[in-house]
């Protein structure tokens, strides 16, 4: 059975979790929190960071990222130039890539048509593939291939995990 976090169960986790690190800062030698932990020369590197411009574009490179097929660059202007791989799709012809689905496939794949009281109720007639009806015995939803019932799968039931529970999880800590 799957359990979810409620505000309560939140409050209480939350609660249980500051019990166990409120405070706590794990100190290590030699460092402190005021203390500057790296070189002068790294601070100086990093302080030079805000004048910081990338490289320049070129054929191969736009600010130091590789350009790959399909794109072009020119006089510092990223550009797409159509090419690519065998893959690419043509996006300005697309409607005519017959290994597309399009929206309107899509939409006519599943059909729900109502509720039936148990499996032996499902229509054994007239059924289109794609057709989709809900057993209310068991709360299961079953389409119709063309040829059978397939169970698609059915309502559950998620409860709120308790603090008892929250108190077995921490207590691992």
């Amino acid at each position: 059975m799957s359990k979810y976090l409620d505000e309560n169960g939140l409050l209480y986790l939350w609660s249980k979790i500051r019990g166990l690190v409120g405070g706590k800062v794990d100190k290590e030698a030699g460092k402190g929190l005021s203390s500057n932990d790296f070189t002068a020369a790294d601070k100086t590197k990093l302080d030079g960071l805000e004048n910081y411009t990338l490289p320049a574009a070129t054929a191969d490179a736009l600010g130091g990222v590789k350009v790959g097929a399909g794109l072009a660059i020119a006089n510092g202007v990223l550009s797409a130039t159509g090419g690519g791989t065998a893959d690419s799709v043509d996006w300005s012809n697309i409607q005519n890539k017959p290994d597309l689905a399009l929206k309107s496939d899509l939409t006519s794949l599943y059909r729900y048509k109502g509720s039936v009281t148990n499996y032996a109720s499902l229509p054994s007639s007239g059924n289109v593939t794609g057709d989709v009806w809900n057993v209310e015995a068991t709360g299961m939803n079953y389409a119709w291939t063309g040829e059978d019932w397939d169970a698609l799968g059915q309502s559950f039931e998620i409860q709120a995990i308790t603090n008892a529970e929250i108190d077995t999880i921490t207590s691992v800590v």
